[in-house]
């Protein structure tokens, strides 16, 4: 009870009766408090980094949904797409849309040129490291990068593992109610 309601507790007149009385147990119930406190940001930091873990896996679901079946004006190289084609509901689709836009038209294309085009290296990135199958993938150079990756040096590549865990096991989390699971792509 007094973990819950610190504040409010700590200025009435039994606390300042008790702090006199019993300083130990003063000392216990506020680290108590810190410690709740402690607990409660770590869930916050644990809940918005595993956020960020699903967006990411959703970006590499949109990303699959453009590049293979074709989504709006964005498709498959080797896919025309019908002029009656309705509106896609894959909300992740949206901003990585206008994202492959941007990148199909920028001049400054290369890594690090720009930072929408360095964040569309990084999914196309992210992506090959997850595509099993980079010999049949309509991901822009998937196999390429996948290639590539073989030359990269061990701390970049740990890093790189390490992202691709926590975003398939953001996906696994997802079970059977993932987008692509709901017929959405």
């Amino acid at each position: 009870m007094v973990v819950k309601d610190f504040k409010s507790i700590s200025s009435t007149q039994g606390w300042k009766v008790m702090k006199r009385a019993n300083p130990a147990l003063e000392q216990e119930l506020v680290e108590a408090v810190v410690e709740e406190d402690s607990r409660k940001q770590e869930r916050l930091r644990k809940m918005e980094e595993r956020k960020v873990y699903l967006q990411l896996h959703e970006a590499m679901e949109a990303l699959l949904h453009i590049c293979r079946d074709g989504c709006r004006t964005i498709g498959p190289r080797d896919k025309k797409l019908k002029g009656s084609q309705v509106a896609c509901n894959f909300l992740a689709c949206k901003g990585l849309e206008a994202l492959v836009r941007h990148f199909s038209n920028c001049k400054a294309r290369v890594p690090g040129g720009c930072v929408h085009c360095k964040r569309m290296w990084q999914l196309l990135e992210l992506h090959s490291r997850m595509c099993n199958e980079p010999d049949i993938c309509k991901v822009p150079l998937c196999r390429h990068l996948k290639e590539k990756m073989q030359q990269n040096s061990k701390k970049d590549e740990a890093k790189w593992t390490l992202l691709v865990s926590k975003v398939i096991t953001a996906k696994k989390a997802l079970g059977p109610f993932s987008a692509r699971h709901a017929g959405l792509s």
